[in-house]
């Protein structure tokens, strides 16, 4: 059940606008090489043509605990993300004339893993510790629960981690537990949405868990291919402890047909090393060639999968040490979006949110609408 507390009151984006951002945005370029390069035009683009024409900038220098789940509504064109511990809703209006970027942010009664979309531009849908909710951001008040947890899944520690809507409008992500996978025996589940209109039963439907999956996190879709990616960022039940990108088979509505390891449904797209510095795989999307973007929180970058092969095509070497996730947006879904955990460090831009931009590269999709069944 949510807390009887009620919401702090801040500025919804259709009521107030608060500004945040250096009188000047600080750019950065990319400093490493490029395979597979994107086209512009009909000339392929050079490495020193991207080295020059790649551009990093810090866009909200907000100190956030930790920023996660960023969600690009194109019917209104904002950016909205989450941070998870500081319980905060964030909302970005990038296009505007001024230097300063529109940014609001609406506090919420729990922490908050991600978000998604519902038919209502102003009601989000917001998995917190146990529940999944409907929230209203004009009212910044829970509307009401769809659906909740078992206890027998955790209470005490636990709560959503990622999560996304699928293109055929089915929520589905995960939960963890605090400790990740610094403590092992700490089970997690990953599940699916049976959201029913009013008068039926919604229910959380466990797709992995509690053995399958340690720390559940990024997931997109190819809706061409009928494949979903999803990452397990650490599982210390491998050896030596590693992270998974995986892909799955699914349904019309992008819902895994079966997430058995073993079974003709699933494919490792590539096993990452966890005790080195090249961080581990977090949020992801797929950009406009269904290539995959991972962020590598602890590993500085956000780097690009080629979902076949596993090898990596691309990377964004960011001047923060621990990107979290990473979303396209835009009218054209030609800007990058990462945000990044507050690493504890003086770097500039430690729990901000950034942008990256590259000729010739865009996004898959806007993010997917949540429908009841």
């Amino acid at each position: 059940m949510l807390p009887d507390t009620k919401p702090e009151v801040r500025p919804f984006w259709g009521q107030a606008i608060k500004r945040f951002g250096p009188t000047r945005n600080h750019h950065y370029k990319c400093s490493a090489p490029f395979r597979n390069l994107p086209q512009q035009g009909t000339a392929k683009m050079t490495q020193a043509d991207l080295l020059q024409q790649g551009k990093l900038e810090l866009v909200l220098d907000l100190k956030g605990d930790l920023l996660e789940g960023p969600v690009w509504d194109d019917r209104i064109k904002r950016l909205h993300f989450v941070d998870i511990n500081g319980q905060l809703i964030h909302t970005l209006d990038p296009d505007t004339k001024s230097q300063h970027p529109r940014h609001t942010e609406v506090k919420v009664p729990e922490p908050i893993g991600n978000i998604g979309l519902t038919e209502d531009p102003n009601i989000l849908l917001a998995a917190l510790k146990r529940a999944i909710v409907l929230f209203d951001l004009a009212k910044q008040a829970v509307v009401r629960e769809i659906a909740t947890t078992p206890e027998e899944h955790g209470v005490e520690g636990y709560r959503f981690n990622d999560g996304k809507i699928s293109p055929g409008g089915v929520f589905i992500g995960g939960r963890m537990h605090k400790s990740g996978a610094e403590v092992t025996g700490k089970h997690s589940h990953w599940y699916r949405l049976d959201w029913q209109r009013e008068g039926g039963k919604s229910r959380l439907l466990p797709l992995l868990g509690p053995h399958g999956v340690q720390l559940p996190n990024g997931l997109d879709w190819n809706d061409k291919k009928g494949v979903m990616y999803f990452n397990d960022s650490i599982n210390n039940d491998n050896d030596p402890p590693s992270g998974t990108i995986w892909e799955f088979k699914t349904d019309k509505l992008g819902i895994p047909i079966d997430t058995h390891p073993d079974g003709p449904h699933a494919r490792k797209v590539k096993t990452l090393g966890v005790n080195t510095e090249g961080g581990v795989p977090d949020g992801m999307c797929l950009d406009h060639e269904g290539r995959i973007w991972t962020a590598l929180c602890g590993g500085s970058a956000v780097v690009c999968i080629d979902p076949q092969s596993g090898d990596e095509l691309h990377r964004i070497k960011l001047p923060v040490s621990t990107p979290t996730a990473c979303a396209f947006a835009g009218t054209d879904l030609s800007v990058l979006y990462i945000t990044t955990l507050d690493d504890k460090s003086e770097s500039k831009g430690t729990g901000g949110l950034w942008s990256y931009e590259l000729p010739g590269l865009s996004g898959w999709s806007a993010s997917y609408v949540a429908k009841p069944l």
